[in-house]
């Protein structure tokens, strides 16, 4: 198996805090776990990470109807995944990966969050989207954002419970992704020090990724492809379009930190994400008129 070594020098901590910064203990997780790290290295953040559940099938999928526009504050080229956090009405817990998936025909960027563990669709349970250094919560039906205490957020659970209870959203109100597991099969896999990474990028996007110091941690990374293509799903073309479009036109980008507490490289950069948006937002109104003018362009005939 051909291995890349991918060295990424550091120098400072994610907002103050070391590697373990933020580690959720002593939860109540469905699956058996009680500490799950938060932290999303840059490798990471190109595809999800292949946990026991998502192993052995014991995943729920869900389909969020509004990713939150402001989250597009984190993005970097190629980002798909933000963390999720779910609660049912028994108190158990409920790790999960939510992947930006494009613009839907509403207008709305969406997601898909896989969680850890089988819910069943009558099930109590809530669930939000967790901003990169858990300083944010989001709603996934409105993209709402919920101001957290980090701190009592990774270790007290009945905090969890409260904020997620109170401002969550039902999974009764989803729609449920029955063929991500498929999916999955088709994208690359990538073993890194953190386990197996599935994503839809292929050797050079990864690598491409992984080689941007967000200055988070201390670490060198070791990344091995078992293929090296490119799985096409929709997914894995939001992630490359950002990458086509945001590294295309600013060239290198310099190293930096993607969570609220850290800087954008330049105004530049910000407004290559305004305008990767926008291209998805008119890709999507190109389809729409399309479809409006087959009927009459036929009719004509």
């Amino acid at each position: 198996m051909k291995k890349i070594l991918i060295i990424i020098a550091v120098s400072i901590f994610l907002v103050g805090c070391g590697t373990n910064g933020l580690v959720v203990k002593n939860a109540n997780l469905i699956t058996g776990e009680t500490d799950v790290n938060l932290l999303i290295e840059p490798y990471q953040s190109v595809g999800i990470s292949k946990t026991p559940s998502i192993e052995r099938g014991e995943i729920t999928t869900v389909a969020g109807q509004r990713f939150p526009k402001i989250l597009l504050g984190e993005y970097w080229p190629g980002r798909i995944r933000w963390n999720s956090w779910t609660v049912d009405g028994e108190g158990y817990e409920y790790f999960g990966q939510a992947m930006l998936a494009g613009i839907n025909y509403a207008g709305y960027l969406n997601d898909i969050i896989v969680i850890d563990g089988k819910i069943s669709k009558n099930s109590d349970s809530k669930g939000v989207i967790l901003s990169s250094a858990v300083d944010y919560a989001y709603d996934l039906e409105k993209g709402l954002e919920i101001p957290l205490d980090r701190n009592k957020f990774l270790v007290d659970r009945e905090y969890r419970r409260e904020i997620i209870n109170q401002h969550g959203t039902s999974l009764k109100k989803l729609s449920r992704v029955s063929n991500m597991p498929e999916l999955f099969t088709h994208w690359n896999k990538y073993e890194t020090p953190t386990g197996i990474l599935i994503s839809p990028l292929g050797e050079e996007e990864v690598k491409e990724i992984a080689g941007i110091n967000p200055q988070y941690s201390f670490s060198e990374k070791l990344v091995a492809t078992t293929h090296g293509s490119i799985s096409m799903d929709w997914i894995g073309s939001v992630a490359k379009f950002g990458i086509e479009v945001i590294t295309a036109a600013n060239g290198s980008i310099p190293s930096t930190g993607w969570d609220y507490n850290s800087q954008l490289p330049s105004r530049r950069h910000m407004g290559l994400i305004i305008d990767y948006v926008s291209k998805m937002e008119e890709g999507i109104i190109r389809k729409l008129n399309d479809a409006n003018s087959k009927p009459r362009k036929e009719a004509r005939k």
